[in-house]
């Protein structure tokens, strides 16, 4: 190999190894976040460790980890993809009960500082902190800004 040849492939190493250590790829496997995010969309989800201190914020997707129960009764550490609805210190109001009439019953969530509490965009399908309440923010593993995949759909997330 030439010089110059062998300086291109180190300087591409060195590009997608710091590309790799700031950020990870996640795919999407409900439809929980529908129509923003869609089964088998492939996520970039940027590390928490290079975010700042805003992180996370609400209307933020994150991505975090929470335990998730198998269908025999074992439970197992899982990454979900979820938007922020409130951070420590808000308070929210979150219906997820109708009543005979039609009317939802709200409730009063108090997010403790250092919790977030996240919500699906597809609330009907979504399992979110309505069911298992405020998450610590330190699960929040990073933040999803792309999709990759497929070419079609790739775009800025919002």
């Amino acid at each position: 190999m030439h010089t110059a040849e062998l300086v291109y492939l180190a300087g591409l190493t060195l590009t997608f190894s710091v590309i790799a250590s700031f950020t990870y790829f996640v795919r999407v496997i409900s439809e929980s976040m529908a129509p923003t995010l869609l089964v088998d969309d492939r996520l970039l989800v940027i590390r928490r460790g290079v975010l700042t201190r805003c992180f996370p914020a609400r209307g933020q997707i994150v991505v975090f980890t929470a335990d998730a129960k198998g269908s025999e009764g074992g439970s197992s550490r899982r990454r979900m993809v979820k938007r922020v609805a409130a951070t420590g210190g808000d308070s929210i109001l979150v219906g997820d009960n109708f009543l005979a009439d039609g009317v939802c019953e709200l409730k009063r969530v108090d997010v403790p500082a250092g919790g977030i509490y996240v919500l699906g965009d597809n609330r009907q399908v979504s399992r979110d902190s309505r069911e298992y309440g405020c998450i610590p923010s330190r699960q929040v593993t990073g933040l999803v800004v792309l999709v990759v995949w497929p070419l079609r759909r790739a775009r800025v997330v919002r």
